[in-house]
């Protein structure tokens, strides 16, 4: 059965919502609970939670049964609840700055009123929203590599211990992929620093384009990457390696009037049971070296 969205695509500031005049106006009593609202609302930064308090705390007054939160500027995509047949959708901005769009669904068509009462209780999400968006964008700076956008040295150690647990708890296995250019410093003597940085960036889009989502990226540093590939033993990983080592020996650099290519170097190992990030990191580091010492673009299995 196709989907009955009814959309309704608002620019919604506060200070209209809860000075305004006309339908959007608060009814006597209304701007309490909208203090009230705004209140818990400030007690977080996590946008997910700020959402989930959000979307309970709504359902006081509009019956929903989830809602689906997306900021594309940000990579941001979060559902919560269950998905219906009938949907509101706003479009959030606040002092000329986008906070994304957030989605209202349920079985049965919302009301005139009811969409009335979601338009004044938003008034009270925007000022939360926009601080919990900040707060998310500062964690991620901090998380990621300025120039290519991949995850950097200093969260590998989290992600790991992430990785490994899900590894245990799935009873599946993790391996790890630490990969460099070859002769990346004759592209930086050659075509210059600004072509050596499109050369990382061409090859993190490549990484990308060629791990699945769930296989978190990172930059160790200079040209040297790593890649944790879950649900995957050495073997699959090994697969993995040639088959991305192949796609970046067939991509073209493009700086200015320059047109070359790189090739990479792969060492590849698989984490044993409650080892240390340290130990599989030198094993796959031993495997890349032995893979830049017997001739550069190719494989090692450790």
């Amino acid at each position: 059965m196709a989907i009955s969205t009814e959309q309704i695509v608002m620019t919604l500031k506060r200070k209209k919502l809860i000075h305004g005049t006309g339908k959007s106006a608060l009814a006597k009593g209304r701007s309490t609970i909208i203090t009230e609202l705004i209140n818990k609302l400030q007690k977080t930064l996590i946008l997910e939670d700020l959402l989930s308090s959000f979307s309970e705390e709504l359902a006081f007054e509009v019956q929903h049964s989830g809602y689906i939160f997306e900021f594309k500027d940000m990579g941001i995509l979060i559902r919560g609840g269950t998905r219906n047949n009938n949907s509101c959708e706003y479009t959030l901005s606040i002092d000329n700055t986008q906070l994304g769009t957030l989605t209202f669904m349920r079985k049965k068509r919302f009301t005139d009123d009811e969409l009335i009462n979601i338009e004044s209780l938003l008034g009270a999400l925007l000022y939360p929203l926009k601080n919990a968006l900040l707060y998310r964008q500062a964690i991620q700076s901090a998380h990621t590599d300025p120039l290519t956008g991949v995850l950097n040295r200093s969260t590998l150690d989290s992600v790991f211990q992430k990785e490994t647990a899900l590894t245990k708890r799935h009873v599946s296995a993790l391996s790890l992929l630490m990969l460099d250019i070859d002769f990346f410093k004759h592209v930086n003597d050659t075509y210059g620093h600004a072509a050596g940085d499109e050369t990382l960036k061409k090859l993190t889009r490549c990484i990308q384009e060629t791990v699945r989502e769930s296989d978190p990226i990172f930059r160790l540093g200079g040209e040297e990457f790593a890649i944790l590939l879950n649900d995957t033993n050495k073997d699959g990983a090994s697969l993995f390696a040639e088959r991305l080592r192949k796609a970046v020996e067939a991509t073209m650099i493009q700086h200015k009037q320059a047109k070359f290519n790189v090739t990479i170097s792969i060492g590849v190992t698989q984490y044993k049971d409650s080892e240390q990030l340290e130990e599989l990191m030198q094993r796959a580091d031993q495997a890349l070296y032995s893979a830049k010492d017997s001739g550069r673009n190719k494989v090692v299995v450790c």
